[in-house]
């Protein structure tokens, strides 16, 4: 359950989602649900319920994968992994074309033909499908991830030399984790809430492990966007972890309705 408020507007959201319920597709149902609830923020009066199935989350969650790309990577980064190439992948394309002309890769165990098919056509830049994971990153100069997160989807020395910018999606659990900790550690780990990305997102796990600790965050992705710290800065490795805010929940609820 997440909610959220933006400040200086009319309506707040409390969100239920229900995620990763993989076995439901073997039923031909979604994978995941969710309802929104969008309230008067000076009354309490609640204006709406939608039932979303991911739908708007899914938005909201490509939404800020433009921010962390906008903010994060250099204007000449224009090469553009995708590892996974499901619904969310599917928005962070749009997202990343939103913020400059693209060239895209997709990698991903099932899937990667049809979504570069179907962004090539929709957005009308060039998608190529990679043939591993390796071949993706090290080829990339933005990677992002968004999978299951049931195990790591890339190593250290697989990705580009000159500075890459990974924008990872996939953890939202305690039991997820796409990227490795000696990634998460070798250059500048950007939060979304770092309160939440060390409980279910890709920084729990190495605070479990003992190779980073809430200080190592260089920042969150607020602070970036704000100005209170840079972004790129040269060749280093740029990790962004999208774990998902009620403050975005707030902000489409309030679109939605």
């Amino acid at each position: 359950i997440k909610g959220g408020y933006v400040s200086g507007t009319p309506t707040f959201t409390v969100k239920l989602a229900c995620v990763s319920f993989y076995k439901n597709l073997e039923m031909d149902l979604p994978p995941g649900s969710g309802i929104f609830i969008v309230v008067n923020a000076i009354t309490g009066a609640p204006l709406a319920v939608m039932q979303e199935n991911r739908f708007m989350t899914d938005l909201r969650t490509g939404a800020a994968g433009a921010v962390a790309m906008k903010h994060c990577t250099s204007p000449s980064q224009d090469v553009v992994g995708f590892i996974g190439c499901g619904a969310i992948a599917r928005n962070m394309a749009r997202a990343a074309a939103a913020v400059r002309p693209i060239k895209g890769l997709a990698y991903a165990f099932a899937g990667a033909d049809e979504f570069a098919k179907e962004m090539e056509e929709e957005l009308g830049v060039p998608f190529t499908v990679a043939s591993s994971a390796e071949e993706l990153c090290g080829k990339s100069d933005i990677i992002f991830t968004q999978t299951p997160g049931g195990e790591t989807v890339l190593q250290k020395d697989w990705l580009n030399p000159s500075g890459v910018t990974i924008i990872a999606s996939g953890s939202d659990q305690p039991t997820k984790q796409e990227i490795p900790n000696d990634v998460l550690n070798a250059g500048k780990y950007i939060s979304d809430l770092t309160k939440q990305t060390s409980k279910v997102g890709e920084l729990r796990g190495a605070l479990q492990a003992g190779v980073m600790t809430e200080d190592d965050v260089y920042a969150e992705l607020g602070q970036i966007v704000n100005g209170e710290k840079p972004g790129r800065e040269g060749d280093e490795i740029i990790v962004v972890d999208l774990t998902g805010t009620g403050a975005q929940d707030a902000a489409i609820g309030q679109v939605a309705w």
